[in-house]
């Protein structure tokens, strides 16, 4: 029994995706730093009530996002693998049906019910009426492939792939 040959992608962020993480931060230092000067005015209970708050919020919403990010791609004559830092996803090959280039255009009026749509990038469920229900893992809205699996699921991923490896 031989070992199987597995492909890794890495998912790279598109301008979008650097712009809100980096507005993100640009905002959550901005509020700390806000609270921090409310201190130094002489409002400390009010200063210090909202470094409580907006400390583990900020940074809960950083951990969460930044760990449930795709990472890499992993493609096997078995299994297509997108890694993330807490929860890798695995697609068995013997479950795809197909899986289809799908453009920019078939995004159009996605809304996100539950997941992040740009920190670190876009993943989690999604819904549009071009493809329906569907979970994504992305890092740009480039290269964007569907997939569909004998159990119901729909996949979206993107990723610097050439598109007949998947298959």
């Amino acid at each position: 029994m031989g070992r199987e040959t597995v492909y890794t992608y890495p998912f790279v962020w598109s301008r979008t995706v650097w712009a809100i993480t980096f507005g993100y931060f640009i905002v959550a230092v901005g509020v700390l730093s806000l609270l921090v000067w409310t201190i130094t005015l002489g409002a400390v209970a009010a200063g210090v009530v909202g470094l409580v708050i907006a400390l583990p919020v900020l940074l809960g919403i950083v951990f969460y996002c930044e760990g449930y990010s795709p990472q890499r791609l992993e493609v096997s004559q078995s299994r297509i693998t997108i890694l993330r830092r807490y929860d890798s996803v695995t697609i068995l090959r013997s479950t795809v049906l197909d899986i289809t280039p799908i453009s920019r255009k078939d995004m159009s009026w996605t809304i996100a019910q539950g997941g992040c749509g740009g920190l670190f990038g876009y993943f989690g469920n999604f819904s549009n009426r071009r493809l329906g229900h569907f979970t994504m893992y992305a890092t740009s809205f480039d290269n964007l492939c569907l997939i569909r699996t004998a159990d119901g699921r729909r996949v979206v991923i993107n990723c610097e792939i050439d598109e007949k490896k998947l298959r």
